[in-house]
């Protein structure tokens, strides 16, 4: 039984109603406990104003007075009390230094959250700030990285269509431009993380992403057929192919994710960007098919 009992007590049980009290309280918004502050001082001075009829336990100073100036001097007792002011004019006696203690506690504990309430708010403005430019500078580096690497497609098809042929500079840009536009890619689920309740990112932007995407798929496409019309073997350099195949594949995952988790419902863009990513998977498994059958 006594181990149960320190047990309850360690537990927290008989300190249920004053945690509880707490959980209320901090719970209020900064308006609410702004009332509740000024309803408390007025409440405590009519409990001033009627001790100030019962001799030796109100204020001393309104004892005596008519009962319109006990009233504003009990009230302005309970606001110096919970301002803890305290400009000694007024002393309290008897049950009404209980009441100016009690007054005090309570003033004090609600005014120090409400002033927490503020300064939380301000710092929750102050973060949703931060977090939407951050989101935002991603947002137009994701864009822009697609960009890129669209420039670096249109660069290689040039070389490619006047040469007949890729230098070892171009295999490497070409791997490099795979290799980018995964970690772009990679960056779109941030968008979308079940954690992030700060930013939501809009149905121009998603659409904006999608459009970047899309065109990026379509370039690489595009460099694919070019490449192939002018007999350049793209698959035998295995670095820049692998990347292409890694890039592929994971745009299936992360386009699957993204339809899943869009809050804007726009899933024929999703489609189109599914379909074109197939179409770059099947150009790339049936150039490794051909080249397999072709050395057998």
């Amino acid at each position: 039984m006594e181990k149960h009992h320190k047990g309850g007590f360690l537990n927290g049980n008989r300190w249920n109603p004053f945690t509880r009290f707490i959980d209320i309280v901090t719970s209020l918004s900064y308006q609410t406990l702004l009332a509740l502050w000024v309803s408390l001082a007025i409440g405590f001075g009519f409990l001033y104003f009627s001790l100030g009829y019962w001799p030796g336990h109100g204020p001393e100073q309104i004892e005596g007075m008519d009962a319109l100036e006990r009233f504003w001097n009990a009230l302005y007792y309970s606001v110096i009390t919970a301002t803890s002011t305290g400009y000694g004019d007024i002393t309290p006696m008897g049950i009404s230094k209980l009441l100016a203690g009690l007054q005090s506690i309570l003033a004090l504990f609600i005014f120090a959250v409400f002033v927490t309430k503020l300064v939380s708010r301000r710092q929750d403005i102050a973060l949703r700030q931060i977090h939407k430019l951050a989101f935002e500078d991603v947002f137009h580096n994701i864009r822009e990285g697609f960009h890129i690497v669209r420039k670096d497609c249109e660069r290689i098809v040039m070389s490619a269509s006047m040469n007949h042929k890729l230098e070892e500079k171009d295999w490497e840009d070409l791997t490099v431009a795979y290799r980018q536009a995964q970690t772009f890619l990679r960056r779109i689920p941030d968008f979308y993380d079940a954690e992030n309740r700060i930013y939501r990112i809009d149905v121009r932007r998603e659409e904006l992403l999608q459009d970047g995407l899309m065109r990026t798929l379509r370039r690489i496409l595009h460099l694919l057929e070019v490449l192939r019309s002018k007999h350049v073997d793209w698959t035998e350099n295995n670095e820049s192919l692998e990347e292409l195949r890694e890039f592929v594949q994971l745009v299936g995952k992360v386009v699957h994710f993204w339809q899943f988790q869009s809050p804007h419902g726009k899933n024929a863009g999703f489609e189109e960007l599914l379909d074109l990513n197939e179409e770059i998977h099947r150009t790339v498994e049936t150039a490794i098919d051909h080249k397999k059958h072709t050395s057998q």
